[in-house]
């Protein structure tokens, strides 16, 4: 009896197992820098090794995926980032009296936002490859990445699929209020904002007026401009766009409380921070042979879109004069044209292996623009960083690092040769850098599981259960804002409160009324007599 209960028990998870091997799912992410591939890209292989079959649509396309029988890739290469259409940002950031991230990287490319909804989505749904993937595919899963969600939403509703989002960063503003939660404006910082979780009065103005205004910006194109689009594409008959991503089954977002601010999280959010870390991988023999030729060496690289031959000559010459000087080697990651003048301590590649250079022994810091993928890969390998950021997320992301002790930053106009100097030395001879990068990458390291095995256990986890993820839905989704915020009881309990109070006092006045009224009558008789 017993052996035939356990042939049943191995039957019955033989064929949950077999359901969803081999499922079709369908990775949406059309726009978005090269970073965002970081988030998806370990998932995507991840979920190959379990057997079932990818579809990517992308604005990059993915060499991880070049030997991958069951990965397609779908490229929209119209909207892949050119930074030559942007204004020089390093003239932008040393021109400009502002320290906040609006400016700079920021300023450049928010400058165009309003442009990148209708764009993506038009370019996404006249794509040959996509129409007939549209007109012919079914799929089991759509993930979409949360950075213009509003075009990839729809895929869902055509392919009657579940909705998982994930984000290259935190939750965005609005997907907690989607879920049912609060964006906590008051301790959350606005992922473009240089706050932390302690703001001051006027901070906490500033971010909750421009958390609202994104709001109002998302509200507009989700409920007029995108699903015009959308529906002039050949899919008349879809949902509100609303009522798509109101039904999102999970989210997947970059963060863990080791480097981002921890907040309150409904259940259906799933933090997988550091989901790309990995153990280093030995160098090739070019970087390897000129690395171990010194006692350590320093890495710098400020990232896939900024071209190096964009910087200004003094601010070359003051990294160049710096680095001739150290007793280490320097490898300098170099976008564009490389100079011939480079000392002979410093090697300048267009491409490098971040994560094996920084899990490298003889890695001794990390000059960095602060992008939160870098961030993460210093903390996971025990780096200490001189960041520099240019926008976007960079200035929140360094200011958490400045202050957790393992980061020091440097606008670029503060950058000389005597304060790059005083940088890099501290990093390198203060041990309390190393020592705090060091009990970070501890915390990041230390969980139950990966935040790879974690990723896709929830993936798998919505196409077991065909997206009924119902049970970790908050009621306050249910709720409109004004309940949410308990307006309605606070306002009854005042009335409430506020009643007896008045009544008393309508009391006293009648009673006043009648007392004056008596001895004016009385007053009056007297006079009369």
């Amino acid at each position: 009896m017993v052996v035939k209960s356990a042939s049943i028990s191995f039957l019955i998870v033989m064929a949950v197992a077999s359901s969803i091997e081999g499922s079709s799912i369908l990775v949406s992410v059309p726009f978005g820098t090269k970073s965002h591939k970081n988030m998806y890209v370990p998932l995507v292989q991840e979920l190959v090794t379990r057997g079932h079959n990818i579809t990517v649509i992308t604005n990059y396309m993915t060499a991880d995926f070049m030997n991958l029988d069951n990965v397609r890739e779908i490229v929209l290469e119209q909207l892949c980032l050119n930074m030559s259409h942007y204004p020089n940002v390093f003239d932008s950031l040393l021109s400009s009296s502002w320290n906040w991230g609006n400016w700079g990287l920021t300023s450049q490319l928010l400058r165009t936002q309003s442009e990148y909804p209708p764009k993506v989505t038009n370019v996404l749904y006249d794509n040959p490859k996509v129409q007939q993937m549209l007109a012919k595919d079914t799929f089991d899963l759509v993930i979409a990445s949360q950075v213009l969600l509003m075009s990839s939403a729809p895929l869902a509703w055509h392919f009657k699929a579940p909705l998982i989002v994930f984000s290259p960063n935190t939750l965005f503003p609005g997907m907690a209020t989607i879920l049912g939660d609060d964006e906590h404006t008051s301790y959350v910082p606005l992922v473009f904002s240089p706050y932390t979780n302690m703001m001051n009065l006027w901070q906490r103005i500033i971010n909750t007026l421009a958390t609202n205004m994104i709001l109002v910006f998302q509200q507009w194109y989700e409920g007029s401009i995108i699903p015009s689009i959308v529906k002039e594409k050949g899919m008349p008959c879809y949902a509100e766009l609303d009522e798509i991503i109101r039904n999102v089954t999970v989210v997947l977002t970059n963060s863990h409380p080791s480097f981002s601010y921890p907040r309150s999280l409904p259940p259906q959010v799933i933090e997988v921070g550091g989901i790309h870390c990995r153990s280093p991988k030995p160098l090739p023999n070019n970087l390897e042979n000129f690395v171990s030729g010194a006692d350590g060496f320093l890495l710098f690289s400020i990232g896939s879109l900024q071209n190096m031959e964009d910087m200004p000559e003094y601010l070359l010459q003051s990294f160049i004069r710096i680095f001739s000087r150290l007793p280490l080697r320097v490898i300098w990651q170099w976008k564009g044209k490389i100079r011939s003048d480079l000392p002979a301590n410093v090697l300048a590649i267009p491409w490098l292996p971040q994560q094996d250079l920084l899990g490298h022994p003889g890695c001794r810091a990390f000059i960095t623009h602060g992008g939160l993928n870098s961030l993460q890969e210093a903390i996971y390998h025990g780096v200490p960083m001189l960041g520099i950021p240019f926008g976007i997320d960079q200035f929140l992301n360094l200011r958490r690092a400045v202050n957790d002790g393992y980061a020091l930053q440097l606008q670029w106009k503060e950058i000389n040769e005597n304060t790059l100097n005083t940088a890099i030395q501290h990093l390198l001879f203060n041990k309390s850098f190393s020592d705090a990068a060091v009990r970070l990458s501890g915390l990041l390291r230390d969980q139950m599981e990966t935040p790879l095995e974690r990723a896709a256990f929830w993936t798998e986890y919505v196409i077991r259960h065909n997206g009924s993820v119902d049970h970790l839905r908050l009621g306050s989704r249910e709720l409109a804002p004004y309940q949410r915020s308990l307006i309605d009881v606070y306002l009854l309990l005042i009335l409430v409160g506020i009643t007896p109070l008045v009544l008393v006092l309508l009391c006293f006045r009648n009673c006043s009324c009648s007392s004056k009224n008596k001895v004016t009558a009385r007053d009056v008789k007297n006079k009369q007599e």
